[in-house]
C-alpha cells in the first residue's frame, strides 16, 4: 500500500509534537530515511503542506492570504486582521495585475474579492 503525503504529514507531526528538539531532528531524520527508504523523497514538498495544514487544524488557525497589487502598509494589515475572530496565519502575496483592491483567502477559500479587476470583469459582463 502507498503511503500519502498526508498520511506521512500526520506521521512526522504525531512523532515530533510532544518532544523536546533534539529527540524532534533525529526523529526528522529518521523520517528522511524512511522516505528515501520507500522512494518517496520526491513528495517532500507535499508532505510538508500537508504537515502545516495538519498543523493549523490541530491548533485551529486559519490561513488567510492576502492578494494586492503592491505590499500593503503595517496599519491596513492590521484592520483587515482584526476582522477575524480566530487564529491566522497571514501570508501576503503580490500580484501586478491587480489594478488596485485585495483578494482575501482564508483556507485556500475564496473569501472576498475586492479587486478593481474583477470590478472591470463584472462591469464588462453586465454590459453585454
Amino acid at each position: 500500500m502507498k503511503i500519502t503525503p498526508k498520511q506521512y504529514a500526520i506521521s512526522l507531526y504525531e512523532s515530533t509534537i510532544k518532544v523536546d528538539k533534539v529527540q524532534a531532528e533525529r526523529r526528522i531524520k529518521k523520517f528522511v530515511d524512511i522516505l528515501k527508504k520507500n522512494n518517496d523523497l520526491s513528495l517532500s514538498n507535499k508532505i510538508i503542506e500537508q504537515y502545516y495544514r495538519h498543523y493549523r487544524d490541530e491548533k485551529n488557525i486559519s490561513k488567510i492570504e492576502i492578494v494586492s497589487h503592491k505590499k500593503l502598509n503595517p496599519e491596513t494589515l492590521n484592520q483587515i486582521i482584526q476582522k477575524f475572530n480566530k487564529q491566522i496565519e497571514v501570508e501576503e502575496k503580490i500580484d501586478k495585475s491587480l489594478i488596485g483592491g485585495i483578494i482575501i483567502k482564508m483556507d485556500n477559500n475564496l473569501l472576498i474579492d475586492g479587486s478593481v479587476k474583477r470590478k472591470l470583469k463584472n462591469l464588462r459582463k453586465n454590459i453585454k
